[in-house]
């Protein structure tokens, strides 16, 4: 894996110890897991595989050490491995929401959102009330009996997207939410820890309404935002150290749009581009990687997150403000972390763009089309901007300095990293219009 430098904020020492959490498997535990999948598999195999970084690993202390995530990038990232597996067990790539295990037709989530955005008018249509169920266990032993946690749980936003937050419940009770204009929404928390060899628990249960979003943008009446903004200014330049202008990216972009003046359809060449030029994987933590942009410029691979900051960087290197967003993704089947962008067209001001959603395998043209300027649901906004102060602000480095979507957890004795702790969230649904799923 190539070298980037050391990320802002972290010494070596604590560097080192959040790779070696991230690459944690032996070349056997590697080998064990492909024949899982591979009885046949060839010691030819593990090493073409290897050398060409199709499997991912480090040297650390002098022994070769994967990736946790080794396994399941290799089938996204190399046609062969990929190729091998499916003729032996019969796995097949995800289907046509582009999204595997769901228990519902998205694209047909989809369309119901833009039929409904035609009868009744763009923008936010069918609601969704969905009660979110957050919960963050630090281990049994991980601080001293007695002394304090802290902890930040995410919070969603209100505006926009949701309406209606209503904190049900949380544990400890007395817990404080973070004012709805900051940009990485919290839920803080304190509690001593439990005794010896029982875990701390730090509980919210949240009540919300979501509501897809389908803004039928027509290109013909997009204008470029007036350059003399603030907004302009602001989010069309370089915010280092993961929006950084370089010459790369500034060719990059250009060669993309080439020609074209439209801002939109500018950004709907980039989000193109991904689609053609980007694999997704699942990416080392964040703390990790000095410039996220960078790095899935270079690889051309990486998770939502990486994506959208990519994107980011490239539409502002066109002068298309564009920022972040992240949250949850609530996809019934789906749960898990997400990250996407937003970029700022007039008149339609500022759109949602998911590039690692990417198109869909379908004839439609709206819906391949439908996550650039459109956005389901089935999300927990929590973030509006990336690395900003929580609130209360943390003493100590973060374990996710950039996004914030797990939660924070330290003491009088420094940050906890991932490892000392976990977290796990549950949803339920109740459907606000009558257009079912």
């Amino acid at each position: 894996m190539p070298d980037y430098g050391t990320p802002a904020g972290l010494d070596e020492a604590e560097l080192q110890k959040r790779v070696r959490h991230d690459y944690r498997l032996s070349e056997a535990e590697v080998e064990a897991r492909l024949r899982a999948e591979l009885p046949d598999l060839s010691a030819d195999e593990l090493r073409r595989w290897s050398d060409s970084g199709a499997l991912e690993w480090r040297m650390l202390d002098g022994e070769k050490r994967y990736f946790n995530r080794a396994v399941v990038n290799l089938w996204r990232l190399c046609p062969e491995a990929r190729d091998r597996r499916a003729a032996h067990s019969g796995a097949r790539p995800a289907g046509d929401t582009g999204v595997a295990g769901l228990e519902f037709d998205l694209l047909d989530r989809m369309r119901r959102a833009l039929d409904a955005a035609k009868a009744t008018g763009p923008g936010y249509v069918r609601p969704i009330r969905i009660r979110l169920d957050y919960t963050l266990t630090v281990r049994p032993g991980a601080v001293p009996e007695g002394e304090t946690l802290r902890c930040w749980l995410p919070l969603p936003r209100v505006g926009g997207q949701h309406l209606d937050l209503a904190i049900l419940a949380t544990d400890p009770a007395d817990a404080t939410a973070a004012p709805e204009e900051a940009p990485q929404r919290t839920l803080y928390l304190e509690r001593p820890a439990s005794p010896a060899g029982s875990p701390t628990v730090f509980s919210a249960s949240y009540e919300f309404t979501s509501r897809d979003y389908a803004p039928l943008v027509d290109p013909e009446r997009v204008r470029p935002t007036d350059a003399s903004t603030e907004l302009y200014r602001e989010y069309t330049a370089e915010r280092p150290p993961h929006l950084v202008l370089s010459p790369e990216i500034r060719g990059l972009a250009s060669s993309i749009v080439g020609s074209e003046a439209n801002p939109y359809r500018k950004a709907r060449l980039i989000f193109a581009w991904f689609d053609r030029n980007v694999t997704y994987t699942a990416t080392p933590e964040y703390s990790t990687i000095p410039n996220l942009s960078e790095y899935c410029l270079r690889e051309r691979r990486g998770d939502c997150g990486v994506q959208a900051m990519l994107f980011i960087a490239l539409c502002r290197a066109v002068g298309v403000p564009a920022r972040w967003q992240s949250g949850l993704t609530l996809l019934p089947g789906k749960m898990n972390l997400h990250d996407w962008a937003l970029f700022h067209v007039e008149p339609y001001g500022w759109l949602p763009a998911d590039p690692s959603r990417g198109f869909r395998d379908t004839g439609d043209e709206e819906l391949r089309w439908f996550y650039l300027g459109g956005i389901d649901a089935f999300r927990a906004v929590v973030n509006d901007d990336y690395g900003r102060s929580l609130h209360p602000p943390k003493r100590f480095a973060r374990s996710e300095p950039a996004d914030f979507q797990r939660g924070e957890v330290e003491w009088s004795g420094g940050n906890l990293y991932f490892g000392d702790w976990d977290y796990e969230f549950g949803i339920e649904y109740r459907e606000l219009d009558s257009g079912g799923a």
